[in-house]
């Protein structure tokens, strides 16, 4: 059943990030008098420490889903019209993923941006960032969430731009703040549509609405897509991903795992809660747009991620293509729920389910995965001065500890076994299989392809970096500081230790799966 709490027990991880951001300005201030240049990433981190503790502590006290959940609103403005903090088993697996993710970014920044200047205003917008994605997931309703999603979207344009002594991040900043608007102003006209129609925002109250016979199908799809393509700009779906591989480039590589591990999951989130809350599969047939949206965005980032020299600009359109497989998952789920309503294949309802844990595992293991990577390349391009590939020949023997972390995320991301990303990719084909129709199995098959050409570039990659002898550029440098090189492991670990041993982890996907998927009833 349901629990009621107040308002900052529901939040507790966001209360916490909040107030360490608005006390980090001080420690600053502080910082500078001392002259102690690393306060203010050890403040940073302690937030983090403290923010995943009371995620990871509120997992272990949730009932069980799918009538597992926290509920709270603030006195006199509660639903169906004010405001609700909805957080159940989905929000906590995504909060502990983003807390996770930055408090390692957060140890990891302490020596990689010992260099620059303004750390405080750095650390305070980490921190609002990471603040306003768990936010984004404990929005019980679309006015709550825009809100958070705000707080993330204004912390990242500054994030991206945070050296602006250089046109390239201001530029790339820019276009990220102009095409995330436009995006955020589509989907906000799809919340309105949402208002207009229900008279409220409020994701149970309009799931009630959108399921009950005689609705409008077609006002529903206009809807539909509106939230696809709104938040599918964040989400770097083709063809709304141009933004993405030059903000990647541009960003401190710090920023870029935070962008490619978490800020577009945080989108894809949006999407599969304005889609499966509110638009049961079982009424609403928009699979197939999912799937061919992931065979689209898959295809082109791949063509484009083997034509880059840049190790940034590969990675970014790496990212993008992750995320075709994160929606095919989705797109899966929700294909086969349809089909079992309307056909009552009780094998497409298993793949649709399968689809959807194979989405939540694959943002896990390539929000570590792609997070390692960017790290990894901001130690490399440190240490080297360059971004080029064909300057990093070696590199990776040079710095022993940081290319064996990048070459298990290569491979983790390549979807090579034992790893955390052979797990994921092979729940998300085995669910597009396992559907049971042509269509489905054509989608699949495509996708599968496009894993391959991924695993392409991804070892010459690895040839490159690694493999190969060092070149001059690399004969000299030496490996990174402890600091930087102890994330890059973690990381590295977890992958590992997922892919061998991944039922731990699968149980907490499963609830997180059955906290959102609307299982219709028997037709």
């Amino acid at each position: 059943m349901p629990v009621e709490v107040d308002v900052i027990t529901a939040l507790q991880p966001v209360v916490v990030l909040v107030a360490f951001a608005a006390i980090t300005p001080i420690i600053g201030y502080a910082e500078g008098k001392a002259k102690f240049k690393y306060a203010s990433g050890i403040f940073a981190t302690i937030g983090f420490l403290v923010a995943l503790a009371l995620a990871v502590r509120m997992y272990l006290n949730m009932p069980p889903p799918p009538e597992g959940y926290l509920t709270s609103s603030f006195p006199g403005f509660g639903p169906p019209l004010g405001v609700e903090v909805k957080v159940d088993h989905l929000s906590l697996f995504m909060a502990m993923l983003f807390c996770g993710v930055g408090l390692l970014t957060s140890i990891y920044s302490i020596k990689y941006m010992e260099h620059d200047t303004g750390l405080d205003r750095y650390y305070t917008m980490l921190l609002l960032l990471v603040a306003g994605m768990v936010g984004v997931v404990f929005a019980g309703d679309f006015f709550t969430l825009f809100v958070f999603w705000e707080v993330m979207s204004i912390s990242s344009y500054s994030l991206v731009s945070f050296r602006k002594y250089r046109w390239e991040p201001i530029e790339a900043g820019f276009k990220y703040l102009v095409m995330s608007t436009l995006g955020s102003l589509i989907a906000l006209l799809g919340m309105a549509l949402l208002y207009g129609y229900a008279g409220t925002l409020n994701f149970t109250a309009l799931s009630a609405v959108f399921s009950a016979p005689g609705v409008n199908l077609a006002y529903s799809y206009v809807v539909i897509a509106l939230i696809i393509v709104g938040f599918g700009v964040t989400a770097s779906i083709v063809p709304f991903h141009t933004w993405l591989p030059d903000a990647h480039p541009a960003a401190p590589s710090s920023i870029s795992a935070m962008l490619s591990g978490l800020v577009i999951k945080a989108a894809v989130y949006a999407i599969a809660r304005g889609t499966f809350t509110i638009f049961a599969p079982s009424v609403f047939n928009y699979g197939i747009v999912l799937v061919v949206f992931a065979i689209i965005t898959a295809t082109v980032a791949n063509v484009k991620a083997l034509l880059q020299r840049d190790i940034k600009r590969l990675l970014a359109f790496s990212s993008t293509v992750n995320i075709g497989f994160i929606i095919f998952g989705l797109g899966v789920a929700a294909y086969g729920i349809q089909l079992w309503s309307s056909v009552g294949s009780q094998l497409a309802l298993t793949a649709g389910i399968i689809g959807f844990m194979g989405a939540l595992m694959h943002i896990l293991s390539h929000a570590i995965g792609k997070g390692l990577l960017f790290l990894a390349a901001g130690s490399f391009i440190t240490r080297t001065k360059t971004r080029n590939l064909y300057e990093l020949e070696g590199v990776g023997r040079a710095m022993p500890w940081t290319g064996v972390s990048f070459s298990i995320g290569l491979l983790s991301l390549a979807g090579a076994p034992p790893l955390a990303g052979f797990v994921s990719k092979f729940l998300l084909l085995m669910a597009g299989y396992s559907v049971g129709d042509l269509f489905m199995s054509i989608a699949t098959s495509l996708m599968l392809l496009n894993s391959v050409f991924a695993a392409a570039y991804y070892l010459r990659l690895l040839q490159i970096c690694v493999f190969r002898s060092k070149c001059e550029r690399v004969k000299a440098i030496k490996e990174a500081s402890a600091v930087i090189v102890v994330p890059l492991v973690l990381l590295m670990i977890a992958l590992i230790v997922i892919g061998c041993y991944p039922w731990p982890i699968m149980d907490v996907i499963q609830k997180a799966a059955s906290a959102l998927i609307p299982i219709p009833a028997a037709p």
